[in-house]
């Protein structure tokens, strides 16, 4: 597994070596260096160049540790929905650290950036709040498990199957054979008999 791991990050390298090439290409070519105020170009495509390697390296790993995990301990579907989730919620977070040193390295001031984020955020999170409120059901559905993959329930007049939980929505396929398709949150606010316990 760890050889496969290190073979899909060694695939992965493009950006790393064109930061190599971005960093030593000017000392090839004695291109002069600019003021000490400003950063060069080939600093710039660097700093750039290692950023978006850190975020290739990131997907490689997370997904790698994902698919073992689910391999390992998935008992039920829902399992998998909750192992899909932490990996979105550790790629965000990694990608907001690598973009901070990045640009903290390109010495722009984050302050300022991150009250102009906190306020925007707040707009946005208005705005999808229908969406957030899906994820967050999701997660309840996940850690509550009223009903699992595979679970014969009821909501409302509708019956079937449980044959996917995902992050917005839970898909149903019915007695007749269409497939019915919930929102979480919509599914959380319903009454749900579940007839598989």
């Amino acid at each position: 597994m760890q050889n496969s791991l290190a073979v899909k990050l060694l695939r992965g390298s493009f950006f790393l070596l064109l930061a190599l090439i971005a960093a030593f290409f000017p000392n090839v070519l004695n291109v002069p260096e600019s003021e000490p105020p400003a950063l060069s170009l080939s600093t710039i495509a660097t700093i750039l160049a290692l950023f978006m390697q850190g975020v290739v390296w990131t997907n490689i790993i997370i997904g790698h540790y994902i698919q073992r995990s689910v391999k390992r301990y998935v008992v039920d579907g829902s399992s998998i929905t909750t192992f899909k989730a932490l990996g979105a919620v550790a790629r965000l977070f990694i990608w907001i650290a690598l973009g901070l040193a990045a640009l903290s390295a390109l010495h722009i001031q984050i302050k300022p950036l991150l009250t102009g984020l906190g306020i925007g955020g707040l707009a946005v999170a208005l705005a999808v709040q229908n969406i957030l409120g899906d994820l967050f059901a999701a997660i309840a559905i996940v850690v509550d498990k009223p009903f699992v993959v595979g679970d014969s329930i009821s909501v409302e007049n509708y019956r079937g199957k449980v044959e996917n939980i995902g992050l917005k929505t839970t898909r149903v396929r019915s007695e007749s054979g269409e497939q019915i398709i919930f929102s979480n949150g919509e599914l959380l606010k319903s009454k749900i008999r579940n007839y598989s316990r």
